[in-house]
Order: C-alpha cells, then sequence, then structure tokens
C-alpha cells in the first residue's frame, strides 16, 4: 500500500494566511517562491451585490416548486391516512 502524503493541495499564500489566522500573528505575506499574480476578471472589477427585486424576478420558478412540493406532499399523506383507515 503506497504511503499517504500530508501535503495539503493549497497555494503557499492560503497556508501563510490560514497559519496567520492559526497562530494570530499579523504580518506581511512572505512567499516563498516568486509567483506572477494571475489576475482574474472577478477580481478588478468591483462586486456587484444583487438587490432584492432581481432575485424574486430570477428565482420565481423556485417558490411555484416549492409550493407544488407542498400540495404533493399534503395530497400523499392525505392518501396514505385515508389508506391507514381503509386498510
Amino acid at each position: 500500500m503506497a504511503k499517504k502524503k500530508r501535503n495539503p493541495n493549497l497555494s503557499q499564500e492560503t497556508l501563510a494566511r490560514a497559519r496567520r489566522e492559526l497562530y494570530g500573528t499579523t504580518g506581511p505575506i512572505v512567499r516563498k517562491r516568486e509567483e506572477a499574480p494571475v489576475a482574474t476578471p472577478a477580481a478588478s472589477a468591483p462586486r456587484q451585490v444583487p438587490t432584492t427585486t432581481d432575485l424574486h424576478a430570477q428565482y420565481a420558478y423556485v417558490m411555484s416548486d416549492l409550493r407544488n412540493m407542498g400540495i404533493l406532499a399534503v395530497a400523499f399523506m392525505a392518501v396514505l391516512v385515508i389508506l391507514s383507515f381503509v386498510i
């Protein structure tokens, strides 16, 4: 059986931040090897917070699905109660 590695699959920056939070030290992030920071479009643009009206418009189908599941659950429970008296 192969020996398991104990090396986490995380970047050095993430590990350094986790260690700082764990041990309560505050200091600059020190990278062991030089890495070119990758600029992602999401990181460069400010994050937009959707309003409640946007969320209601995008997820209107969820309420109808929940209503349909509730109706089905009540109908199945009624059938089970009726069957319990019949059988």
